[in-house]
C-alpha cells in the first residue's frame, strides 16, 4: 500500500508540494527591502483557505447524506474534500490579497502555478502506479463456517475490500454505514477481512454491530494486510471490475465519502 506509515500518500505529496511552492517563494528574485515571508504567509492562506473550501464543496454537494448524520462533517478524515472548491477558493483568496500587493505577486504566481500543477501531476502518477502495483491479494481466508476462500476469486465486479478488527474504535464506528452500502449497492462485491481474531470474536462483534453484513472472511495471520502493507485499521481498497485499485482510504468512513467512493468505481 503506497503510504508513509499511517500517513496516505496523496496527504504526504500536498504536504510536500505546499513546502516546495513556499521555498519557491522563499527564493523568488526580489528586491533586498522585500521580505520573502508575505508571499509564504499568503500561500499558507491559499492551502488552509482551499482545504475549507474544499471540504465546504464537498459537504454541499452531499447535504441529504450528511443531513443524516451532521457530526460525521467533522469527521475530514472520511476524505471528503473536491478539488474543484480547493482551488477556487484558493484562487478567490489570492485575487482579493494580490490587488493591493503587487510587488508580491510574481512570486506567488510562480509558486502557486508550480506547485499546484505539480501535486496534479504526481496524483496522477500516484493513482497510475497503484493500478499498476496493489492487486487484490492470492490468499486464502475462512468464511464464517471456516470454508475456504481465495480472495483473489472475488474479481470479476467493483470490489470493497475492507480490514478490519473488532478492538477497533472506528471499525465499529464505520461498520454500520459499510453494511447500509452494500445493502444499497448490489452491483459492488463487499468483503470484509478481519485481521488476527477467531471466529467466536468476529461472530459476537457482528450480532452487536452488524448483524445483517455478508461477504465476512477470517484472516487469523493477518496475512491480506501484510500483504497489501497495511499498517493501520480500518483499511478500505476499492477495486475496479478489472481488479485494477481505484482509491485506497486509511481510517473511518463516513456515508458520504463512502459513496463519494463508490461512485469513482463505476
Amino acid at each position: 500500500m503506497l503510504s508513509v506509515g499511517p500517513v496516505p500518500l496523496p496527504v504526504v505529496l500536498a504536504l510536500v508540494f505546499l513546502l516546495l511552492a513556499m521555498a519557491v517563494a522563499r527564493f523568488w528574485p526580489r528586491p533586498p527591502s522585500l521580505s520573502w515571508r508575505p508571499a509564504n504567509a499568503l500561500l499558507l492562506d491559499m492551502f488552509l483557505l482551499g482545504l475549507v473550501g474544499a471540504r465546504g464543496v464537498f459537504v454541499l454537494r452531499n447535504a441529504a447524506t450528511y443531513l443524516e448524520s451532521p457530526w460525521s462533517v467533522l469527521r475530514i478524515g472520511d476524505g471528503g474534500f473536491d478539488p474543484l472548491g480547493f482551488f477556487v477558493a484558493a484562487a478567490a483568496w489570492a485575487i482579493w490579497r494580490l490587488r493591493k500587493a503587487p510587488a508580491v505577486r510574481g512570486p506567488v504566481l510562480a509558486a502557486a502555478l508550480l506547485g499546484s500543477s505539480g501535486w496534479l501531476l504526481a496524483s496522477f502518477g500516484l493513482q497510475h502506479l497503484q493500478a499498476q502495483r496493489v492487486q487484490v491479494p492470492a490468499v486464502v481466508l475462512q468464511d464464517l463456517t471456516g470454508a475456504p476462500v481465495r480472495l483473489a476469486d472475488t474479481q470479476g465486479q467493483p470490489l470493497v475490500l475492507n480490514l478490519w478488527a473488532s478492538w477497533c474504535g472506528p471499525c465499529v464506528r464505520e461498520m454500520p454505514v459499510l453494511s447500509a452500502a452494500q445493502r444499497r449497492h448490489g452491483q459492488v462485491r463487499f468483503v470484509f477481512v478481519n485481521q488476527g481474531e477467531d471466529a467466536e470474536t468476529v461472530q459476537r462483534f457482528l450480532r452487536q454491530h452488524a448483524p445483517a453484513l455478508q461477504g465476512v472472511l477470517l484472516d487469523a495471520p493477518s496475512a491480506t494486510g501484510d500483504a497489501l502493507g497495511v499498517q493501520a485499521y480500518p483499511s478500505t481498497l476499492f477495486f475496479d471490475r478489472d481488479g485494477r485499485l481505484r482509491e485506497l482510504h486509511l481510517g473511518e468512513l463516513t456515508a458520504a465519502g463512502l459513496e463519494h467512493k463508490l461512485r469513482g468505481l463505476r
